[in-house]
């Protein structure tokens, strides 16, 4: 009976011993770089309101003794991811021909809705680009609301009754 002990008694012995416990070792830890990027392009945009067009009305006798302005809040808005100056240019005369001269409007932009820039006071309309709003900030969306002013109607006496028209340009440059 001790043999037939004795060997199981062994048998236990080597499958302890023959299984040793192993601590198990984790690989080591590695890394690798990685480049992010971010493009970038110089972008610049000018969006006109819901209602651009500026209308100067003249019923009255009344109407030709006093100065009028239009305000147009909200007339453009830009967006710029860089500084930018603003002008204005009329792209020609008043149509039909014989119209009032150009420069009988003028152009502000107020102080509080330059967008952190210089404004120009009082820019009479011109074939030639002048300077509205110089250093604007860069901006995700600049509103500016724009006054066109007759000061002194007497240049639109003698002219006959008409639509008298012409276009007019902003434009938004990056510094």
């Amino acid at each position: 009976m001790k043999k037939n002990l004795f060997i199981p008694l062994i048998a236990l012995a080597a499958i302890c011993f023959g299984n040793q416990a192993k601590a198990q070792v984790k690989p080591a830890a590695t890394s690798q770089p990685v480049t992010v990027n971010i493009n970038l392009t110089d972008a610049i945009s000018i969006t006109l309101g819901a209602t651009p067009t500026v209308n100067f009305t003249y019923t009255t006798a009344a109407d030709y003794t006093a100065s009028k302005t239009v305000e147009k809040a909200d007339h453009f808005t830009v967006v710029s991811n860089k500084p930018y100056n603003l002008t204005v240019v009329a792209t020609g005369a008043f149509t039909p021909s014989g119209g009032p001269d150009l420069d009988i409007v003028t152009v502000t932009v107020p102080a509080a809705s330059a967008n952190g820039g210089s404004p120009v006071a009082n820019v009479p309309l011109s074939t030639t680009a002048a300077s509205l709003v110089t250093n604007s900030t860069a901006s995700t969306g600049a509103s500016y609301t724009v006054d066109y002013t007759i000061a002194n109607p007497a240049s639109l006496l003698n002219l006959g009754a008409s639509a008298y028209s012409t276009t007019v340009t902003y434009t938004a440059t990056q510094l």
